[in-house]
């Protein structure tokens, strides 16, 4: 099985003939690349899932309706808090149950982080894009309706990419991901370049850049960061597979480039809450429970 885009998922365990029909598994005896891959995992869990749930309670318990810019949060929190849910469940059925029905059902689950949690930055960026660069057609297109009808088609290419790769779970095709990964990150290329320029021009009659812009500016670059930090390791790496050995690449190599996906679980509902200033709550149990944002 080729783990270059598996969790820890990867069955370490004897029961892994039962699973892939290969016999024994490879990194039966090199599994230090897939133990800092669980380690990683557990800790963007225990993280990623109450930071993940904070930003929902705070969205759905704010006053005011939800903007539609931030349905796209709303999704992204969703799909993120059930993926931090499902890592512990996973490395429990690797090391414990080897269960062959929970390790199709939480790779699937896993998957939706390498499909969804990218597309959902995406349509972030594209949307301050509009906002900042195409402002007469962004208002024409800022019904909640339409959000919803994006976050919809969003949520179905999710579905179906998880289930292909699913279905291809011991044969995984990488560069079906890494040229999706690829094509988002192109995407967010263009959205920080031109914001960039856009930027630069502080409008007639103004020598300072307008605060509206900055925030877009920011909000597109920090999650361009997040993207290009945390998934492209994977990407890149992928052209140079030939270059391994085959335990090198499945029990050391790809282990490792898939510990760097994780962490955007966690990364995106942090930044968001200390934007609204509700951080210290998602990282202390103890908080009180917090009042509707603004």
């Amino acid at each position: 099985m080729d783990s270059f885009y598996t969790n820890s998922t990867a069955v370490p365990s004897a029961h892994a003939s039962a699973l892939n029909d290969s016999s024994p598994w490879p990194c039966f005896h090199h599994l230090a690349g897939f133990a800092f891959l669980s380690a990683v995992e557990l800790l963007t869990a225990a993280v990623g899932f109450p930071a993940n749930v904070m930003v929902l309670w705070v969205l759905l318990r704010r006053k005011s309706a939800i903007s539609s810019s931030e349905i796209f949060v709303l999704n992204l929190a969703a799909m993120d808090a059930f993926v931090c849910l499902n890592a512990p469940f996973a490395i429990y059925n690797i090391y414990f149950l080897n269960n062959y029905m929970i390790f199709i059902g939480t790779n699937c689950i896993y998957f939706f982080n390498l499909v969804g949690s990218p597309l959902f930055l995406c349509c972030i960026c594209v949307e301050r894009y509009m906002a900042v660069a195409h402002p007469v057609r962004y208002l024409r297109f800022k019904s909640l309706a339409y959000r919803v009808a994006v976050c919809a088609v969003a949520w179905a290419v999710t579905v179906a990419i998880s289930s292909y790769l699913t279905a291809y779970i011991f044969n995984l095709p990488t560069n079906v991901m890494a040229g999706y990964t690829s094509a988002l990150l192109v995407v967010m290329v263009f959205c920080n370049v031109s914001l960039l320029r856009s930027l630069r021009q502080s409008g007639p009659g103004r020598d300072e850049v307008h605060p509206v812009k900055k925030k877009a500016f920011q909000t597109v670059f920090t999650i361009f960061i997040i993207l290009l930090v945390f998934y492209s390791p994977s990407v890149v790496i992928y052209p140079f597979q030939s270059y391994f050995s085959p335990i090198v690449f499945q029990c050391y190599v790809g282990p490792v480039c898939s510990a760097f996906i994780m962490p955007s679980s966690c990364m995106q509902p942090l930044l968001y809450l200390y934007n609204v200033g509700k951080l210290t709550c998602a990282l202390l149990p103890c908080c009180a429970a917090p009042s509707p944002g603004p």
